[in-house]
């Protein structure tokens, strides 16, 4: 799938992070349940057309209805609506109603272009020439700031 996993650095378990996640583009909530919120970009109210952006694992999401612009908050990283071993969002994007790979068109936030690696959980972020390579601990290589 063309998905990416984002943690923030709170060392908060599967808890909740105090931290918001953020519309990455303006648009409208269409699905807001346990974990799962869907972003409709195109404002039509329905997921099956145009772009959508998917975010899991989102606690004290908005409502579905509400209309947010880009970097408002969504709601706080957690585990909530899935398997995970700690509070993340995971962001992923459809169009017509179908779920994008990385490799049919670049995904990019704040400049940031996200790298499929060999195997699920080993990409990378490239934004010139800094790279950010995914790490299930967080380590120091693995961190990017707007």
């Amino acid at each position: 799938m063309g998905a990416i996993d984002l943690a923030p650095i709170s060392g908060t378990g599967c808890k909740p992070a105090p931290q918001q996640a953020v519309a990455v583009a303006p648009g409208v909530v269409v699905r807001s349940t346990r974990g799962v919120l869907a972003l409709d970009l195109d404002g039509d109210g329905n997921e099956q057309t145009g772009w959508v952006l998917i975010y899991m694992h989102l606690a004290n999401r908005v409502p579905v209805g509400s209309r947010v612009e880009k970097d408002e908050p969504l709601g706080n990283p957690s585990c909530e609506g899935g398997n995970a071993s700690g509070a993340h969002v995971h962001l992923a994007r459809k169009y017509n109603g179908e779920w994008l790979g990385l490799d049919r068109i670049p995904f990019v936030l704040s400049g940031w272009l996200v790298e499929a690696g060999e195997k699920p959980y080993q990409g990378r972020l490239v934004r010139g020439d800094q790279v950010a390579t995914a790490s299930p601990s967080g380590m120091r290589g693995s961190s990017v700031f707007r």
